[in-house]
């Protein structure tokens, strides 16, 4: 099998590419990471396989095809090489199966624009300290922390499952549908490694407010093929030059990139 191309940015901040290539790492299947710089996607050659000028985008040489978005992605390469349900349901478990859907186009509606949200104006936006804004998106990243947590508390009721300790690890987490980690709780690890630059100096603490949540997010960096996925992440953008910077000073509203705390979960036993 031939390796498939996923397009990333270097130093690899960018959530979105790394949700396809923990996929792929976790299926087992090779792929090569292909680094081009942001000044770069807005224009040809890019912008012939993406014409949203964004990452990532995939090339799976294997079936001649050529995408973009990172959720269809995602439900390609899970219809296409996920032929023993590892990381989803068939047919069988019919709602759970569509549950994930579901849990996908949260992440990528809520989590991902609200925490994209969050990190601009924390960090990039040209006014700093913006206050009314830091706090709006703020709040919505607790909102949607907070449905995750009810519905992940909800997960070990209906699993028969006792309460699990506020000091619980990671082997106590339940998982989104059903009884194991599927893609949908994958899809999540890349924003969720990012939350102490989201809210630097400690400005929350998983563990104490949002229990489930913080048990599930470990549990899902925990896995071996996701954790090597995360360490190589967190080794890009400590070693690599950030190219989305001098993007980011072209733009009239951005002020300077953020000073990335460390991942986390990715350093944790």
């Amino acid at each position: 099998m031939q390796p498939i191309k996923v397009y990333n940015g270097p130093h690899g901040q960018g959530p979105n590419p790394w949700k396809v290539i923990i996929l792929l790492e976790e299926l087992g299947l090779p792929y090569d990471i292909v680094w081009i710089p942001y000044g770069e996607i807005k224009s040809e050659p890019y912008t012939s396989l993406n014409p949203n000028g964004r990452l990532p985008s995939m090339i799976d040489p294997n079936k001649s095809v050529t995408l973009w978005e990172s959720g269809a992605i995602i439900n390609y390469l899970i219809a296409t090489y996920d032929t023993e349900k590892k990381l989803t349901y068939g047919d069988d478990r019919l709602e759970d199966k569509w549950l994930l859907q579901s849990w996908l186009m949260f992440q990528m509606s809520a989590q991902g624009p609200m925490f994209g949200q969050k990190m601009w104006f924390t960090h990039l936006h040209v006014e700093q300290n913006l206050q009314t804004a830091i706090d709006r998106y703020g709040a919505e990243v607790r909102r949607i922390m907070g449905v995750v947590n009810g519905a992940l508390a909800k997960q070990r009721q209906k699993l028969g499952l006792a309460a699990a300790a506020a000091d619980a690890d990671a082997d106590a987490a339940v998982w989104l549908v059903g009884d194991k980690c599927t893609y949908a709780d994958l899809s999540f690890a890349p924003w969720n490694t990012l939350l102490g630059t989201l809210f630097p100096g400690g400005g929350l603490d998983i563990p104490k407010e949002f229990p489930e949540y913080h048990r599930w997010s470990a549990g899902v960096a925990r896995r071996p093929a996701t954790r090597k996925v995360l360490a190589f992440r967190e080794e890009c953008i400590r070693s690599m030059r950030d190219t989305a910077a001098s993007v980011v000073q072209r733009q009239a509203d951005a002020g300077r990139m953020p000073d990335y705390e460390p991942s986390v979960g990715v350093g944790d036993p």
